[in-house]
């Protein structure tokens, strides 16, 4: 799914970023609302750090339990946040066990997302790639920025807000970890990964 496509960021920053994305296909898997629950009861076992669907929302403006027990037959997609490669490749592991039948897509580097798959022995399907910007390039806000928007695919943390919780935090009415909470909640899918979020906003505030 192309919104997790564009994320922006440092080798570094990106080794701690990887989101999933659980899809049902209509008029192949309907009728499997328990299939995609079981997805995301799965990753909560790990410590992921955001969670959602478009319906109900993220980990910041809704509960796990309340997505885990919709009798929501109509839920299209979940999203999961997981920050290191050790627990994405486990949780992996345990979809291939598992065996859903649901499509599962994986986001990050590549290099790293390809040497998960051949630990467990999965083969990607496909692999989409960004292309990047193009256009005129010199109105975009500085790399620093985007690193935090482009964390949400539909554009919903805007430049306004980051530049708000830059300053709030330079003041010390926020925390940088606070911070990022207020921009992962307008992430309604929940692919905002906050704790990438707090570590990029206390290194603009250092400058």
């Amino acid at each position: 799914m192309t919104h997790m496509l564009h994320r922006q960021g440092t080798m570094e920053n990106l080794a701690e970023d990887y989101t999933m994305l659980a899809i049902r296909a209509r008029g192949y898997n309907d009728g499997s609302l328990w299939r995609m629950q079981k997805v995301l009861e799965m990753a909560s076992l790990y410590p992921i750090v955001n969670f959602g669907d478009i319906k109900n929302g993220s980990k910041f403006t809704t509960t796990l339990d309340t997505i885990l027990t919709s009798s929501d037959q109509a839920l299209p997609i979940l999203h999961m946040v997981f920050t290191n490669k050790d627990d994405a490749t486990l949780f992996m592991k345990d979809l291939k066990e598992a065996d859903l039948g649901i499509s599962v897509v994986a986001a990050g580097l590549f290099e790293e997302i390809f040497q998960c798959c051949r630990k467990v022995g999965i083969t990607p399907h496909t692999a989409n790639h960004s292309l990047g910007v193009f256009g005129r390039t010199e109105k975009l806000p500085p790399d620093e920025i985007l690193e935090v928007t482009t964390m949400c695919g539909h554009s919903l943390v805007p430049v306004a807000l980051v530049n708000k919780m830059i300053a709030d935090v330079q003041k010390g009415r926020l925390s940088p970890d606070k911070a990022a909470e207020k921009l992962a909640r307008n992430c309604l899918c929940g692919i905002f990964n906050p704790k990438r979020a707090a570590k990029i906003l206390r290194l603009i505030v250092k400058k």
